[in-house]
């Protein structure tokens, strides 16, 4: 993994503890109940459910990891004023074709 510092609002770091406090405290137990139940249901070779939700779970398992990363070696600096000039660790939307999308530069 990259230990190299990541620049971040304020904001930012917020938004991004609370998606991580969320993953950990609500995520990780909801797919853990989901795989417990779909093994309940019997054979594993052929559990569409239970191998959908171990997916999931390594999908949710990377995000922390990689949240855990970013927060460890964030770096917390103040929101430019400027709204002309975008840079690292800030939150942008983008409207593409009437569609908004949020991004934070990493």
């Amino acid at each position: 993994m990259n230990n190299s510092p990541t620049w971040l609002t304020q904001e930012a770091y917020d938004r991004l503890k609370a998606e991580l406090d969320n993953l950990i405290n609500v995520e990780r137990s909801a797919i853990a109940k989901k795989i417990q139940d779909a093994r309940e249901e019997g054979d594993l070779k052929e559990n569409g459910g239970y191998h959908a939700a171990k997916d999931q779970q390594g999908i949710i398992e990377a995000r922390i990891a990689r949240l855990n990363q970013i927060l460890a070696n964030s770096v917390i600096g103040e929101s430019q004023e400027s709204s002309d000039t975008v840079s690292q660790g800030m939150v942008i939307t983008i409207d593409l074709n009437g569609k908004q999308m949020e991004f934070l530069l990493g």
